[in-house]
């Protein structure tokens, strides 16, 4: 494969800033170029001829000023807390790095890891990073047909899961051990013998080329099937850290707490990777009753001192159901929020009722970590990214005001994926497309430009075309949150034989009677005709209880149904 030099500020990222923040972590071998691009595709190699080790630059790195700084606090899922220091992370993953190669597990092998939001699951990717393996991990409680999808996709060797429910319901199908992989159950007392005779070794880095796979990591699949998202090992490594400095602004005394399972990629980066990279304290929380958003939240907040939260907007609308904290907040210092788009009325509880810093970040599996970033809906692109809206299938800019796809011109950026697993010719196809003899990717979300700031409207299917018309669900479900009576909105589709869509809601309410619920709808379709025009005039309202709902609050769309 032929590789092109990408000279300084080609794509709107400073290869000298770059080159700058490369220094933030430990290169074995030192990097040649910044960054090298195919000559004729989209796909970027960062920091080509380095080499480097993740486990090492988030552990061995530390242990001299940190080893018996805390690394991971873990809430376990009947609330009760523990601690690791940094030396006894390193000394468990050095443990397990041995075992693994015991079992024969080498670098470039591919190795599932389905454990729940407990150190156990850290000390797994770690293991497999320290050994060059490629570690693939899913949500543990997925569902069994997801899994066997996951397993037969990336073919990994060995399979890591735990067989205690720890309040997770029903957990999925593990198939047996067969002759190409291996399936161990960490929760299993055999597991803990093997694993105590290694206590006490020290396993070697291996140095991998910055541009070898560290992980893969699947999409949700919420919009057809999960993709594998091929991410490097240094550029990933660099970019974490520099994101923490310029754009989370963290300081060497912070205590953070991301919200998301490691299965995920909010989890996967900033749960365990970025803070473990700068020598912070990360908290893991099991998903549990117990430990569900809200005064549970708050107390976790008050007693271990984070100062750090990274969650989603439907978090904190469960929050707001359980009223204003009962708890200190005095600690926090910044909230984070990602993962759908911001509503107004989350916005103002938080200002009011936790009276702390709110940013709000957009990005995918595929970036890694922030694309676009500021406070509310009004977003700025991170570190001068270049990012145009585009009408689809034309991909002429838009006015300012008039919603279209949002593309990110040239690269990504370090810390992206590399590749698809299913081959590279996928990646391109699907998410690259040249207009003026440029790359721009394809985030394949709906975004409008205002006032020169970009607000997010939610995922291009989420867009429902009445007539012609297109509005986004983000922007229907926005217009009604500040109506009185309204706990939670969602808009979906549903056919109609002459305009081929219209909007359905979906809509959570305080307890109200008969006649409220009547008078509420006729407020519905009042505030929805001002503000969003008439072609947006919901054809049905179903009012509910509750909406169904991940853990951490995202709301399960493919379950609601007309």
């Amino acid at each position: 494969m032929t590789m092109l030099t990408m000279n300084d500020n080609q794509d709107g990222f400073s290869r000298t800033f770059w080159q700058q923040e490369a220094r933030r972590i430990h290169w074995q071998r030192a990097f040649r170029q910044v960054v090298a691009v195919t000559e004729r595709g989209p796909r970027c190699r960062w920091f080509p001829d380095g080499t480097t080790n993740l486990c090492f630059n988030a552990l061995d790195r530390h242990l001299d000023r940190r080893g018996d700084r805390c690394a991971i606090i873990h809430r376990d899922y009947q609330g009760r807390t523990h601690r690791l220091t940094y030396r006894q992370l390193w000394q468990q993953v050095n443990a397990l790095s041995s075992l693994m190669i015991q079992w024969g597990i080498k670098p470039g092998d591919r190795v599932t890891i389905a454990q729940p939001m407990t150190p156990q699951a850290a000390v797994a990717m770690l293991a497999c990073a320290r050994i060059g393996a490629v570690h693939v991990v899913v949500y543990s409680a997925m569902t069994s047909d997801a899994l066997a999808q996951r397993i037969a996709a990336c073919q990994p060797v060995l399979l890591l899961h735990h067989g205690d429910p720890r309040g997770r319901g029903i957990l999925p199908h593990i198939p047996p051990s067969s002759a190409t992989m291996r399936v161990v159950d960490t929760a299993s007392a055999e597991f803990a013998q093997h694993l105590a005779l290694h206590q006490g070794q020290i396993t070697p880095c291996v140095w991998l080329d910055s541009d070898q796979p560290s992980h893969i990591l699947f999409t949700s699949g919420t919009t057809g099937t999960p993709k594998g998202i091929v991410r490097d090992t240094g550029g990933y490594a660099v970019a974490l850290l520099a994101s923490l400095h310029h754009l989370f602004k963290l300081g060497e005394d912070e205590i953070c707490f991301t919200s998301a399972d490691v299965g995920w990629v909010t989890g996967h980066s900033y749960g365990v990777y970025a803070p473990l990279l700068a020598g912070l304290t990360t908290v893991m929380c099991e998903a549990s009753p117990v430990n569900s958003p809200g005064q549970s939240w708050w107390q976790m907040i008050d007693e271990l001192g984070i100062t750090r939260v990274l969650t989603i907007a439907g978090a904190i609308r469960l929050a707001r159901q359980q009223g204003a904290p009962r708890a200190s907040l005095g600690s926090l210092r910044t909230l984070y929020l990602a993962g759908e788009p911001l509503d107004d009325a989350t916005e103002r509880w938080v200002k009011t009722h936790l009276a702390v810093k709110c940013e709000n970040h957009y990005w995918q599996t595929e970036s890694g970590w922030p694309l676009l970033a500021g406070e509310g809906s009004a977003l700025n692109a991170v570190f001068t990214r270049g990012v145009d809206i585009v009408h689809p299938g034309t991909y002429q800019p838009c006015a300012d005001g008039v919603a279209g796809l949002l593309l990110v011109k040239d690269t990504l950026g370090p810390g992206a994926m590399l590749t698809l697993w299913d081959g590279d010719e996928a990646h391109d196809r699907q998410y690259w497309v040249k207009i003026s003899g440029r790359w721009h990717y394809l985030t394949h979300d709906c975004a409008v430009r205002q006032d020169g700031r970009i607000a997010v409207r939610g995922r291009m299917d989420e867009v429902i075309n009445v007539g012609g018309k297109r509005v986004a669900t983000a922007e229907i479900e926005n217009a009604l949150t500040d109506l009185e009576g309204i706990v939670e909105v969602v808009a979906t589709r549903m056919p109609h034989h002459l305009l081929g869509e219209m909007v359905a809601l979906y809509v959570v309410t305080e307890d109200l009677d008969a006649c409220q619920l009547a008078m509420l709808k006729h407020h519905i379709r009042e505030t929805l005709t001002a503000r969003c025009g008439r072609h947006v005039l919901p054809r049905r309202i179903h009012f509910r209880h509750s909406l169904p709902k991940t853990f951490s609050g995202k709301i399960v769309r493919r379950r609601l149904s007309v």
